[in-house]
């Protein structure tokens, strides 16, 4: 049976030597819905969307993007190429290449933080955004941690599932061997057969250092997205965006709301149940239709 909704991958030049990878996923029929527009954590790719992304994509455009130095995005031996507004400014281009003016962003980590200033920069562009498990608040003690047991050693798949179940098992108590398998195949990229690499450039963390010290908290930015839909999704066990901090999130914007997901850590997945159904909820108020 055919899918009803297309997808291609591309590489968009945004200048200097540098690219950024797409997918685009497009309905087969024509749709007037709002684009969702996914944006990938500090150390992730546009694959934390894979398992989402086709459950939205039969009625709207939804575009995956691997900014530069994360998964197949450019890669460069000067960290200041990784400079954060540049990182905005590629979104910018390759959207309004591809002919979207208006959107929906979903987003981890640093992924959320562009949203926060995408949103507050431009008035009328951003329609919406659903934040994975991130606040406002650029330094994050367990952010430090897990940066620091990001190596970029070769592993099996299987060693590389344990790498990352050790840590984190305790925030995904349902998780069997054949999740951490997926997971690990989520944050990890396969560099040859059987051999399994962190998939970034180490070269972000200089720039994210410098951005950490200058730009500690993006809360002005947060609190000027406007009156579109903001859902903030946390993970129940997640010690990354703490419920206070979320709490707080919540009632300085009165256009978001709160929703702990039960049995995760950070980051969510996005197809649980809860999370999909606050996905659904934004996407359906930035189309102007009941939620």
């Amino acid at each position: 049976m055919e899918q009803s909704f297309t997808v291609t991958e591309n590489h968009f030049d945004v200048g200097g030597g540098m690219s950024v990878f797409y997918k685009d996923y497009a309905p087969r029929t024509h749709s007037d819905a709002v684009p969702l527009v996914y944006l990938p954590g500090l150390m992730r790719t546009a694959r934390d969307f894979d398992r989402v992304a086709p459950r939205l994509a039969a009625e709207r455009r939804v575009i995956t993007i691997d900014t530069r130095g994360r998964g197949k995005g450019g890669r460069s031996t000067n960290p200041a190429d990784y400079r954060f507004d540049t990182l905005i400014d590629d979104v910018w281009r390759l959207t309004e290449a591809l002919g979207i003016q208006q959107m929906v962003l979903a987003g981890l980590a640093i992924g959320v933080f562009m949203s926060w200033r995408m949103a507050a920069s431009r008035p009328g562009r951003i329609r919406g955004i659903i934040a994975n498990d991130t606040g406002t608040e650029t330094f994050n003690p367990l952010g430090k941690k897990m940066v620091a047991l990001a190596d970029h050693d070769e592993y099996s798949l299987d060693e590389a599932a344990e790498k990352l179940r050790v840590p984190n098992e305790k925030g995904f108590p349902d998780f069997g061997l054949d999740d951490w398998r997926m997971y690990a195949r989520l944050v990890y990229g396969e560099i040859s057969p059987g051999k399994w690499v962190r998939d970034f450039d180490p070269g972000i963390h200089v720039e994210w250092e410098r951005v950490k010290t200058e730009t500690p908290s993006l809360w002005d930015e947060f609190v000027k997205v406007g009156g579109i839909p903001v859902a903030i999704c946390r993970g129940e066990n997640s010690q990354f965006l703490t419920r206070e901090h979320a709490e707080k999130m919540a009632a300085a914007l009165p256009s978001s709301w709160l929703v702990n997901v039960q049995g995760r850590a950070h980051p969510l997945l996005l197809d649980e149940p809860a999370s999909l159904a606050a996905i659904r909820k934004v996407l359906a108020l930035a189309d102007g239709r009941s939620a």
